[in-house]
């Protein structure tokens, strides 16, 4: 990935990113970040497993959208439950309490922060990925240490997360 005074034209190859962390039941990649587009936005793949799901939470700094490359996520924005599937894109925007649901045994989804800035969370809080080895077990944090380091991105946790029925 290109650094911030990098400013042609580049390709971040599938399943790469910086930095690569294992985070709650997956790998998480950002494709760009804040210090590339000039704070405009960040985009992040996660590459999750089945029952994956973030607390209910709301961005106040940010839109996020879901684009699903492969799999099956059910994605609660509001009052809404959108079941959304390989090629589907959902729009949550900020100050609406959302979360996401992986209901098949593996997603990847694209999602873009604007502005940028949450992509540092998971750098922070997920445990680094290295080549070779094999998946840990989901990384839970705990909850008041995760609460307490959203918050410092303007991210409020507002419920627990959704669990498969």
């Amino acid at each position: 990935m290109p650094t911030a005074t990098d400013t042609r034209t580049y390709l971040v190859a599938a399943h790469a990113g910086r930095p690569a962390v294992w985070w709650l039941g997956g790998r998480v990649a950002v494709k760009t970040a804040g210090d590339v587009t000039d704070g405009s936005f960040s985009q992040i793949e996660f590459a999750d497993r089945l029952g994956t799901a973030p607390p209910v939470h709301i961005h106040h700094q940010e839109d996020e959208t879901f684009y699903v490359v492969e799999g099956e996520i059910s994605v609660f924005v509001g009052d809404e439950r959108l079941e959304a599937s390989a090629g589907d894109f959902v729009f949550a925007p900020r100050g609406v309490p959302h979360s996401y649901l992986v209901r098949s045994e593996r997603s990847r989804v694209l999602c873009t922060f604007s502005p940028a800035g949450l992509e540092q969370f998971f750098a922070e809080m997920g445990i680094p990925a290295v080549a070779g080895e094999p998946e840990p077990a989901p990384v839970i944090p705990d909850p008041d240490t995760f609460t307490r380091a959203l918050a410092r991105y303007g991210v409020e946790v507002v419920a627990p997360p959704p669990e498969l029925s």
